[in-house]
């Protein structure tokens, strides 16, 4: 592979002050790559540097990894044909990064080891590893919001500085009703009380529980780095067990003793908690049954959920319409919604401000305002009158067309955002008239 000169001089200053810890400015790259600011400005904005370089202070850095990477290793990790990021990219703490590259490969260890069939104690190396992975993650997160302090206690007899525990960054992470950290701090009650009631019999219920947690990091971790956990290639998660049910009372005595009330009382109060939270942050709800796509009646696919779509994608797919009673949703005859669109109208702004918007006058007031042919253009440019939907309800027989609140709020809002929105709007709909 060819190394152009720049990448091969940024590879020998960067590996020279790694090896003396010297800090060095952005003045100092560009002199020993020849490059132009705007050059360094790319490579530092799209996260290609993130490995190698931190940023101490403003324009002050530190280099590191540098030594251990060959100028052709360097020189493709740089590559910006890739368009390559690296994790930590848009850390300034050297610790943050590598509390982040620790932390997802402690979550996919702990993924590899649960989906490893022939491991009967997979269930405890999960939770092992999972709660190190937040830990790892939340702390990184920590560092870079509060500081480096903000995650270590004061030094204690030994003289050895220690960190805060996970249920510490849980606390000033997220607020106490989150399911979120309902979620990790139901995994670390079984790391640190329970782990001895983690048989195989309650894997069923537990695995709702662990794979919301997963969902979880994949979302907190993607949402902060900027980077993906998972490349798109790699297969599902865990795998959800399909039914929770566990054996006879008798035969859970016979086999575990008196431990058997134990871990019967987990099992149920870890289901009772899930049915009272039916939230997918907490644990993937008992009544729900996951697919991938299913046949509509007339024969075309209609997808319920991506398998890369992540927590996101099970939320949509999870989302259920309830029956509506009408007169609640859609309240509003046409008369009713212009009367309530020019009401709101003149309440919220002034009328030298709504003559440059609006392009009808009222014949008593003079005051600038919206008609039917006004409002019926709107409708039609945004297809609203097309079918039920949020804005609108047709009822069939007799024929009457009913609106609602949330029509006259983004009426309203399409209306004033663009001045000749409205102009255009009706423009188009009575051409086709």
């Amino acid at each position: 592979m060819k190394i152009s000169r720049s990448l091969a001089s940024l590879h020998a200053f960067l590996s020279k002050k790694e090896t003396s810890g010297d800090t060095f400015t952005k003045e100092d790259i560009l002199l020993a790559t020849n490059w132009k600011e705007a050059t360094f400005r790319t490579y530092w904005n799209k996260g290609q540097l993130a490995d190698f370089i931190s940023e101490a202070s403003p324009n002050v850095y530190e280099a590191s990894n540098c030594n251990d990477k060959s100028e052709v290793e360097f020189s493709k990790l740089l590559s910006q044909s890739k368009h390559r990021r690296g994790l930590g990219h848009n850390c300034k703490s050297k610790l943050a990064k590598a509390l982040l590259s620790k932390s997802k490969d402690n979550m996919l260890l702990a993924l590899e080891l649960y989906n490893r069939p022939s491991l009967e104690n997979r269930m405890d190396a999960f939770v092992m590893c999972f709660c190190t992975a937040w830990e790892q993650f939340l702390k990184a997160y920590l560092i870079e919001r509060d500081g480096e302090a903000s995650v270590f206690r004061k030094a204690g007899k030994k003289g050895l500085k220690e960190t805060i525990s996970l249920r510490e960054c849980l606390e000033k992470a997220y607020p106490a009703q989150s399911n979120v950290r309902k979620n990790i701090e139901q995994v670390v009650y079984l790391r640190d009380q329970a782990v001895h009631l983690l048989m195989p019999e309650v894997q069923g219920i537990m695995s709702r529980v662990f794979q919301s947690g997963v969902l979880n990091f994949t979302s907190k971790f993607e949402e902060f780095t900027e980077v993906s956990f998972l490349n798109s290639s790699h297969a599902g998660m865990i795998s959800l067990v399909g039914e929770f049910k566990l054996p006879p009372v008798a035969v859970m005595k016979s086999t575990y003793g008196s431990i058997a009330d134990d871990i019967l009382d987990l099992a149920s109060t870890v289901r009772h908690d899930v049915e009272e939270s039916d939230n997918i942050e907490f644990a993937i709800p008992l009544n729900v049954k996951l697919v991938f796509a299913t046949d509509a009646d007339d024969g075309t696919t209609v997808t319920i959920a991506k398998a890369d779509e992540g927590m996101e994608g099970l939320k949509r797919a999870l989302v259920i319409e309830k029956p509506v009673d009408r007169s609640k949703s859609h309240p509003l005859l046409r008369k009713d919604a212009i009367k309530e669109i020019n009401d709101k109208l003149l309440e919220r702004y002034e009328v030298e401000k709504l003559k440059v918007h609006l392009t009808s006058r009222c014949k008593k007031t003079g005051k600038p305002v919206i008609n039917s042919n006004c409002f019926e253009s709107v409708l039609a440019k945004n297809k609203w009158k097309n079918a039920d939907n949020k804005y609108h309800y047709k009822n069939a027989n007799p024929e009457y067309h009913y609106y609602s609140h949330a029509l006259v709020e983004e009426f309203i809002k399409k209306v004033m955002d663009k001045e000749d929105y409205l102009t255009t709007a009706k423009k188009w709909f009575n051409s086709r008239k």
